[in-house]
């Protein structure tokens, strides 16, 4: 069944994108894009018809372009598809009102009068499977009653076309999955990363742009062996914050998972190529800005995919509950996920549509440009998701993005509970024992 209005918005690409262009079947068709000539009418609103253009019976509105009910609709679409060939036994004039109160039932003459009126075929919605019909020009091309024969140099042109087209909707198809691949991909190394026994003391790592001009850490997802004793037995949920006055304690074998997921979220960025587009000024604040609710996201993630309410970490311990304001905070967006019951593909393409942030202050034009490219693309990847896997496609799409207001909200009010709460702490804290990489962060 097509979806009304949907086929334009699920391949939208960037005008800098590398998917080729749809070739114009009609060249002289003027374009969306086209600014309006001075003079020339306003665009008028049409009315809802009431008679179909092909059979005079009731219409249910405008289908391919054409005010027409609902079996004329059905009757076209699956005539282009088929590519059956008709003929009709009589004079060609069955569905001729002009001659008659009502047309005879003839296939050929119901299917000449809906390319009559102008039924669109490009305004068919197709799959793969559909587009792979030996009759293609009568799916992709808009015929033309008056020019039905064509010889072998037309059909051979317009052969050309079509096999474009198709290869185009297929690339598009295949670039996609493709990206859907890379993050189900990346996010196993990114767990697997986190259950590892790669840790070490976090004044190893030093600040932010130190980071970021590192090596990817997670490499070693792969070289290091999980981590021995867990899940942790005994207390697990710890009854407050701890105490930091003279700086978090180090142990080889618990890590400091705010620090970890703040490290493993930057790593996460650092696999992405646009972020190598960007000079170095631009990368620190993109994450400074980004990285606290991309990693809130993925915590969140995490804790509702092992059907908790408060946060969990892989040792299998829990974050300090009852703490007023700080606990509030720190679970605000697990719910939204629990209430939209979101998916591990949403949830991957929303955690880098996140991360492509062209709204971040003071940032270059030239990071801007890139990052609204890139958010672009997910974002028609998670649309199209949505309209195949959710019944209320569009509805659940804009919930989940509605996630990213709130993700960001959740960001600035814990920076505001840091600067509140936390950085009296700290600065007592010897400067060798900090975490660098977090004052780097929340201190922006």
């Amino acid at each position: 069944m097509d979806v009304p209005g949907c086929s334009k918005v699920l391949w939208s690409t960037s005008e800098d994108s590398d998917i080729p262009e749809l070739p114009s079947v009609l060249p002289h068709s003027p374009k969306r894009s086209d600014p309006p000539k001075e003079g020339s009418p306003r665009p008028v609103r049409h009315e809802r018809p009431t008679e179909c253009s092909v059979c005079m019976k009731f219409a249910s509105g405008y289908h391919y372009g054409v005010p027409s009910c609902n079996g004329c609709k059905t009757f076209f679409r699956r005539l282009c598809i088929s590519g059956k060939k008709l003929a009709c036994k009589g004079k060609g004039d069955c569905y001729d009102l002009t001659i008659r109160e009502e047309p005879l039932k003839c296939q050929a003459c119901r299917y000449k009068k809906c390319k009559t009126t102008g039924m669109d075929p490009l305004a068919i919605q197709i799959d793969e499977k559909e587009a792979s019909t030996t009759d293609l020009n009568k799916v992709i091309k808009r015929v033309n009653p008056d020019n039905i024969e064509k010889d072998d140099g037309t059909q051979k042109g317009e052969m050309a076309v079509q096999k474009q087209v198709i290869k185009t909707i297929q690339s598009m198809e295949v670039k996609m999955q493709k990206m859907v691949d890379m993050l189900v991909y990346l996010e196993s190394k990114i767990e697997k990363l986190r259950m590892s026994s790669y840790n070490p003391h976090w004044n190893t790592w030093g600040n932010l742009e130190e980071l970021l001009a590192s090596e990817n850490k997670i490499r070693f997802a792969d070289k290091a062996a999980p981590m021995p004793g867990w899940p942790l037995k005994g207390e697990t949920c710890p009854r407050r914050l701890p105490n930091c006055g003279k700086g978090p304690k180090y142990s080889p074998d618990r890590k400091q998972w705010f620090f970890y997921d703040m490290m493993t979220t930057i790593e996460y960025a650092k696999t992405f190529m646009f972020i190598h587009q960007l000079d170095m000024r631009d990368r620190m604040i993109l994450i400074r800005n980004v990285a606290l609710a991309v990693m809130n996201l993925h915590i969140s993630y995490f804790t509702v995919s092992k059907k908790y309410d408060t946060v969990v970490h892989p040792d299998g311990s829990l974050a300090p509950m009852k703490l007023g304001m700080v606990y509030s905070e720190t679970v605000m967006s697990i719910s939204p996920l629990i209430r939209c019951e979101i998916q591990s593909i949403e949830y991957l393409l929303l955690k880098a549509i996140c991360l492509c942030n062209p709204a971040v202050p003071d940032l270059s034009v030239h990071a801007q440009e890139i990052l609204a490219r890139e958010r672009e693309q997910f974002a028609t990847a998670l649309f199209d998701h949505c309209l195949r896997t959710r019944k209320n496609g569009p509805a659940q799409y804009a919930e989940l993005i509605g996630m990213v207001d709130l993700l960001e909200r959740q960001q600035r009010m814990q920076k505001d509970l840091h600067l509140l709460y936390m950085i009296p702490i700290v600065s007592k804290i010897p400067f060798a024992d900090r975490m660098h990489l977090i004052d780097d962060i929340m201190s922006h």
